[in-house]
Protein backbone atom coordinates (compact mmCIF):
# COMPACT_ATOMS: atom_id res chain seq x y z
CA UNK A 1 0.00 0.00 0.00
CA UNK A 2 1.13 3.77 -0.99
CA UNK A 3 -0.09 5.99 1.52
CA UNK A 4 0.84 9.85 0.67
CA UNK A 5 -0.43 12.88 2.72
CA UNK A 6 -1.19 16.04 1.56
CA UNK A 7 -3.13 19.07 2.09
CA UNK A 8 -6.49 19.61 0.84
CA UNK A 9 -7.61 21.69 -2.02
CA UNK A 10 -10.84 23.33 -2.95
CA UNK A 11 -10.96 20.48 -5.95
CA UNK A 12 -11.13 17.84 -3.65
CA UNK A 13 -14.62 18.97 -2.26
CA UNK A 14 -16.55 16.44 -5.05
CA UNK A 15 -14.49 13.68 -3.77
CA UNK A 16 -14.24 14.34 -0.33
CA UNK A 17 -18.42 14.59 0.01
CA UNK A 18 -18.62 11.20 -2.10
CA UNK A 19 -16.60 9.65 0.34
CA UNK A 20 -17.83 10.86 3.37
CA UNK A 21 -21.35 9.92 2.08
CA UNK A 22 -19.81 6.29 1.63
CA UNK A 23 -18.23 6.16 5.02
CA UNK A 24 -21.71 7.14 6.56
CA UNK A 25 -23.69 4.54 4.74
CA UNK A 26 -21.43 1.77 4.64
CA UNK A 27 -19.18 2.13 7.98
CA UNK A 28 -21.61 3.15 9.99
CA UNK A 29 -24.21 0.83 9.06
CA UNK A 30 -23.66 -0.65 12.36
CA UNK A 31 -23.82 1.77 14.68
CA UNK A 32 -26.75 4.24 13.32
CA UNK A 33 -29.90 3.45 11.78
CA UNK A 34 -31.06 4.20 8.23
CA UNK A 35 -33.07 7.49 8.66
CA UNK A 36 -29.65 8.64 10.93
CA UNK A 37 -27.42 7.68 8.13
CA UNK A 38 -29.57 9.35 5.73
CA UNK A 39 -30.22 12.31 7.42
CA UNK A 40 -26.54 12.81 8.46
CA UNK A 41 -24.98 11.83 4.68
CA UNK A 42 -27.58 14.54 3.41
CA UNK A 43 -25.20 17.22 5.14
CA UNK A 44 -22.60 15.62 3.43
CA UNK A 45 -22.68 18.31 0.37
CA UNK A 46 -19.88 19.45 -2.42
CA UNK A 47 -20.39 22.95 -1.28
CA UNK A 48 -19.81 22.02 2.72
CA UNK A 49 -16.30 20.25 1.74
CA UNK A 50 -15.65 23.26 -0.06
CA UNK A 51 -15.67 25.16 2.86
CA UNK A 52 -14.15 23.18 5.13
CA UNK A 53 -11.04 23.33 2.93
CA UNK A 54 -11.42 26.87 2.55
CA UNK A 55 -11.27 27.65 6.73
CA UNK A 56 -9.96 24.87 8.20
CA UNK A 57 -6.65 22.80 7.81
CA UNK A 58 -7.74 19.71 5.71
CA UNK A 59 -5.75 17.04 5.36
CA UNK A 60 -6.12 14.01 2.04
CA UNK A 61 -4.61 10.99 2.45
CA UNK A 62 -4.19 9.11 -1.20
CA UNK A 63 -4.15 4.66 -1.34
CA UNK A 64 -2.53 4.15 -4.33
CA UNK A 65 -3.49 7.40 -5.93
CA UNK A 66 -7.14 7.30 -4.70
CA UNK A 67 -8.04 9.90 -1.94
CA UNK A 68 -8.70 7.16 0.81
CA UNK A 69 -9.55 9.76 3.83
CA UNK A 70 -9.64 13.15 5.43
CA UNK A 71 -9.14 15.04 8.51
CA UNK A 72 -10.15 18.23 9.02
CA UNK A 73 -9.04 20.56 11.94
CA UNK A 74 -9.38 24.48 13.30
CA UNK A 75 -6.69 26.13 13.50
CA UNK A 76 -8.82 29.44 14.64
CA UNK A 77 -12.89 30.04 15.98
CA UNK A 78 -14.92 29.58 12.59
CA UNK A 79 -18.44 28.43 11.48
CA UNK A 80 -18.93 26.99 15.54
CA UNK A 81 -15.57 25.39 15.52
CA UNK A 82 -13.15 26.12 18.42
CA UNK A 83 -8.90 25.90 17.48
CA UNK A 84 -8.12 22.51 18.08
CA UNK A 85 -11.63 20.71 17.39
CA UNK A 86 -10.79 18.04 14.77
CA UNK A 87 -14.33 18.03 12.94
CA UNK A 88 -14.02 15.72 9.63
CA UNK A 89 -12.49 12.27 9.88
CA UNK A 90 -13.17 10.02 7.40
CA UNK A 91 -12.35 6.76 5.68
CA UNK A 92 -13.57 5.10 3.01
CA UNK A 93 -15.25 1.94 3.43
CA UNK A 94 -12.35 0.28 0.90
CA UNK A 95 -9.35 1.56 3.24
CA UNK A 96 -10.52 0.88 6.85
CA UNK A 97 -8.35 -1.13 9.13
CA UNK A 98 -4.98 -0.25 7.08
CA UNK A 99 -3.97 2.45 9.50
CA UNK A 100 -5.22 5.63 7.20
CA UNK A 101 -7.11 7.12 10.55
CA UNK A 102 -4.27 6.73 12.30
CA UNK A 103 -2.09 8.30 9.51
CA UNK A 104 -4.02 11.18 9.35
CA UNK A 105 -4.80 11.69 13.35
CA UNK A 106 -1.51 11.62 12.98
CA UNK A 107 -1.18 14.53 10.90
CA UNK A 108 -3.46 16.55 12.54
CA UNK A 109 -1.49 16.27 15.73
CA UNK A 110 1.49 17.20 14.38
CA UNK A 111 -0.15 20.46 12.07
CA UNK A 112 -2.11 21.31 15.69
CA UNK A 113 1.22 21.26 17.58
CA UNK A 114 3.00 23.46 14.93
CA UNK A 115 0.15 25.85 15.34
CA UNK A 116 0.91 26.17 18.90
CA UNK A 117 -2.43 24.16 19.73
CA UNK A 118 -2.18 22.52 23.38
CA UNK A 119 -5.17 20.48 23.13
CA UNK A 120 -7.53 18.60 20.64
CA UNK A 121 -11.36 18.05 20.80
CA UNK A 122 -13.75 15.98 18.75
CA UNK A 123 -17.50 15.01 18.48
CA UNK A 124 -16.74 11.61 17.77
CA UNK A 125 -19.69 9.23 15.72
CA UNK A 126 -19.54 5.95 17.72
CA UNK A 127 -18.05 4.55 14.92
CA UNK A 128 -15.10 6.79 14.95
CA UNK A 129 -14.74 7.17 19.13
CA UNK A 130 -12.81 3.94 18.93
CA UNK A 131 -10.39 5.50 16.14
CA UNK A 132 -9.90 8.41 18.24
CA UNK A 133 -9.17 6.40 21.28
CA UNK A 134 -6.06 4.43 20.15
CA UNK A 135 -5.08 8.07 19.01
CA UNK A 136 -4.90 8.94 22.31
CA UNK A 137 -7.87 10.76 23.08
CA UNK A 138 -9.90 10.33 26.36
CA UNK A 139 -14.32 10.13 26.23
CA UNK A 140 -15.38 13.37 28.16
CA UNK A 141 -19.12 13.12 27.86
CA UNK A 142 -21.77 11.33 25.89
CA UNK A 143 -24.37 13.98 23.85
CA UNK A 144 -26.27 13.54 20.72
CA UNK A 145 -27.06 16.27 17.84
CA UNK A 146 -30.12 16.55 16.40
CA UNK A 147 -29.82 16.38 12.23
CA UNK A 148 -32.88 16.61 10.23
CA UNK A 149 -35.18 15.84 13.13
CA UNK A 150 -32.76 12.70 13.33
CA UNK A 151 -30.84 12.65 17.06
CA UNK A 152 -27.22 11.02 16.94
CA UNK A 153 -25.77 9.95 19.34
CA UNK A 154 -21.60 11.20 19.64
CA UNK A 155 -19.24 11.31 22.08
CA UNK A 156 -16.93 14.74 22.88
CA UNK A 157 -13.34 13.43 22.99
CA UNK A 158 -10.50 15.60 24.18
CA UNK A 159 -6.38 14.82 23.65
CA UNK A 160 -3.81 16.91 25.30
CA UNK A 161 -0.90 17.71 23.35
CA UNK A 162 2.56 17.47 24.65
CA UNK A 163 4.17 20.57 24.76
CA UNK A 164 7.79 21.54 22.34
CA UNK A 165 7.42 18.81 20.18
CA UNK A 166 6.85 20.82 16.90
CA UNK A 167 6.67 24.08 15.66
CA UNK A 168 5.43 25.54 12.33
CA UNK A 169 8.81 25.61 11.15
CA UNK A 170 8.90 21.79 11.32
CA UNK A 171 5.48 21.59 9.91
CA UNK A 172 5.65 18.97 6.88
CA UNK A 173 2.44 21.51 6.03
CA UNK A 174 3.15 23.99 3.01
CA UNK A 175 3.54 27.84 4.33
CA UNK A 176 0.36 28.68 2.72
CA UNK A 177 -1.61 26.23 5.35
CA UNK A 178 0.32 27.35 7.95
CA UNK A 179 -1.90 29.80 9.82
Amino acid sequence: MSLVLRPAVVADAPALAALSRAAIEVSAAGHYGDAQRRAWAARRTVEAHRRYVEVTAVVVAEVDGAVAGFASLALRPVDGLVPGEVDQLFVHPSAGGRGVARALLATVEERARGAGLTALVTHASWRAAPVFERAGFRQVEVESVTVDGEVLPRVRMERVLAAGQADASTSAWPASLRQ
